[in-house]
C-alpha cells in the first residue's frame, strides 16, 4: 500500500480556494464524495462509482460489473470535485465522454490511439466549470493514478501504465505547460516514480514545453510540446511518444499556476515524494511486450499478466513494465521496438533485463502476416534485444486460439499452429525461452474459446484464466530465463 492509502490521499496542494477543484481517481482524505458518474453505452443507464475500501483507488470492478454485456463501453459523464466546492468536471455529449478502461485500473481515458497518433481521433474530454481558473495559486489539482505495473519485493510504487496510454483531456482555454518529477525522464533508467504537473501559462509564465524539475529547469524540445487544440488539452504530437521524454505515462497530475516559485515547487515535490515514497533501485527489469492479452482488457489492474506473473517470479527487487497495447501486431512491434521497449533496457542493474514478448495473433487474424513473416520479425526483435547487453534475456509466448481463427484445422488456426511450432523450434538457436501458453491442456484448446469463464469474448482472457493458467506459464519461463 502507498503510505497514505488506507486513509485516502493528501497530495501536493494543501488547500483550494473557492475557484478550486480536486479531481482524483484515488480517494482524497476528508471527502465522502463518489469518484465519478458513469454511463453504459448499451442503454445510457447511469450510476455513481466510488473508491475501493483497501486500495482507495477508483472502483473499476463495480464499473465493469455495470456492463450489460462484454461489448458494453463504460463512459464517464461526471468527475466529482473532491474539494467540496462543487466544481464537478462534466461531459454531456456521450460521443465525447472519456472511457473507463479495465486493465488500466485507475485511468479515466481519452480517445484510444492504437496507431500512436492523434490523426482522426475523436476528442473525449471533460469541461471544467468556468469558476475553476488555472492561473490562480493553489487552486486546482487533478490526480490520475494509472498503472498496469507493480514493483514486487520493494517499496510499492505505482509505475505509470504503458507509454501508449490514452490521454485524459480537459477543456480549458488557458495555455498549459507540463513539469515532470522526480528523476530524469530522458535517460535509460526510468525514475521509480514519475509525477506530472500541469500549470497555467498566464502572466509571469516562464515558458512552455516539458521541463525536468530535478535541479536546473531545462526545456525538452519538440515533438513533445503541449498544446490546446479544439478546446481540449492534448499533446500536439505523439509520433515519438515512446521517447522517454515524451512518454504519456500518466500517474499524477497537479495543476499549478505559472506563478509558483521554486520554493513552492520544491514544497509540492516534497509532499508528493512523502506520499509516494522515495525512488528505490531495482535489480531485475521485466518488460512485457504484446497486445491486448498482455495489457489485460478483461481484468482489473492487479490481475493482468505482468502483475500476476511478476509476483510469482523468484527474483526480488523487480521493476515491471506492461507495454501491452490493444490491437498491436508483431509488425508494429518490429517497426517501433527501438523507440519503445528498447528504451527500457537498463545497463546499470545487477540482475537481468527480461523482455517478455507475446504477439502475432493480430497479424494472423488480420491476414497481414503469415507464420514465416511473423517468425522472422520475432527473430529480429530477439536479436535486437540481446544486442543491447549481456544482461538481456528474452521470453517468447506461443499464440492462443481465438474464435476469429475458426475451428481447429481452419486456415488461420493452422497458421497459428505453424507459428507456434516455429517459435518452439527456433528457441535454442535464437537464444530465447518459450512461454508455451498454447501447449496448456485447457488454455490452448480451440474448444476452450467458447468457455466464457476463460475467454469472455472468445479472444481475451479472464482474470481467473490469467491466475490459473497464463501467469504460472509466464512466471516459469521468466524464472528459467533469469537462471540462464
Amino acid at each position: 500500500m502507498l503510505p497514505s492509502e488506507a486513509a485516502g490521499v493528501d497530495l501536493v496542494l494543501p488547500a483550494t480556494g473557492a475557484g478550486g477543484a480536486v479531481y482524483s481517481t484515488n480517494a482524497i482524505s476528508g471527502s465522502a464524495l463518489a469518484c465519478c458518474r458513469i454511463v453504459r453505452t448499451s442503454d445510457s443507464a447511469e450510476m455513481d462509482i466510488g473508491y475501493r475500501t483497501i486500495s482507495r483507488k477508483i472502483d473499476i470492478a463495480s464499473a465493469m460489473a455495470f456492463k450489460a454485456s462484454p461489448s458494453d463501453a463504460i463512459l464517464v459523464k461526471t468527475w466529482y470535485d473532491q474539494s467540496g466546492n462543487g466544481n464537478h468536471a462534466t461531459q454531456t455529449t456521450q460521443a465525447k465522454m472519456p472511457k473507463l478502461l479495465a486493465g488500466r485500473d485507475a485511468i479515466i481515458a481519452g480517445t484510444r490511439r492504437a496507431d500512436n497518433t492523434l490523426a482522426n481521433a475523436l476528442p473525449r474530454y471533460f469541461d471544467i466549470p468556468a469558476g475553476v481558473a488555472f492561473n490562480r495559486l493553489g487552486n486546482t489539482k487533478l490526480m490520475v493514478f494509472a498503472s498496469s505495473v507493480s514493483l514486487q519485493g520493494m517499496t510499492p510504487y505505482e509505475f505509470p501504465n504503458n507509454a501508449q496510454s490514452d490521454a485524459l483531456l480537459l477543456s480549458q482555454s488557458n495555455a498549459m505547460s507540463i513539469r515532470w518529477y522526480p528523476g530524469a525522464v530522458n535517460d535509460k533508467t526510468p525514475a521509480a516514480k514519475d509525477v506530472l504537473e500541469f500549470y497555467g501559462m498566464g502572466t509571469g509564465a516562464t515558458g512552455s514545453g516539458i521541463y525536468r524539475t530535478t535541479g536546473t529547469k531545462s526545456t525538452i524540445t519538440a515533438p513533445t510540446t503541449l498544446a490546446i487544440a479544439g478546446g481540449y488539452l492534448g499533446f500536439s504530437s505523439v509520433a515519438s511518444a515512446w521517447n522517454k521524454a515524451a512518454r504519456q505515462d500518466y500517474c499524477l497530475f497537479a495543476v499549478y499556476p505559472s506563478q509558483l516559485t521554486d520554493t513552492q515547487i520544491t514544497d509540492a515535490r516534497t509532499a508528493a515524494i512523502t506520499a509516494f515514497g522515495v525512488p528505490t533501485s531495482f535489480d531485475n527489469n521485466l518488460i512485457f511486450v504484446g497486445d491486448s492479452i498482455t495489457e489485460g482488457v478483461y481484468t482489473d489492474d492487479n490481475k493482468t499478466l505482468p502483475r500476476l506473473a511478476s509476483a510469482a517470479v523468484s527474483a526480488s527487487n523487480k521493476q515491471i513494465w506492461n507495454l501491452g497495447v490493444a490491437g498491436q501486431t508483431m509488425a508494429t512491434i518490429a517497426t517501433n521496438q527501438a523507440t519503445r521497449e528498447g528504451t527500457l533496457y537498463s545497463g546499470s542493474i545487477t540482475g537481468k533485463n527480461v523482455f517478455h514478448l507475446w504477439a502475432g495473433t493480430n497479424d494472423i487474424i488480420a491476414g497481414t502476416g503469415v507464420a514465416s513473416t511473423v517468425m522472422g520479425q520475432i527473430q529480429t526483435w530477439v536479436a535486437n534485444r540481446k544486442a543491447q547487453g549481456s544482461s538481456v534475456r528474452c521470453v517468447v509466448g506461443t499464440c492462443l486460439p481465438r474464435t476469429g481463427f475458426g475451428a481447429a484445422g481452419s486456415a488461420k488456426d493452422l497458421d497459428r499452429q505453424d507459428l507456434n511450432t516455429q517459435i518452439r523450434n527456433n528457441a535454442s538457436v535464437n537464444g530465447y525461452t518459450v512461454a508455451d501458453f498454447a501447449a496448456d491442456a485447457v488454455l490452448g484448446l480451440v474448444a476452450t474459446t467458447a468457455d466464457t469463464s476463460i475467454y469472455p469474448d472468445g479472444t481475451h482472457l479472464s482474470a481467473s484464466a490469467y491466475e490459473q493458467y497464463a501467469a504460472p506459464i509466464s512466471a516459469a519461463a521468466i524464472n528459467a530465463a533469469l537462471a540462464s
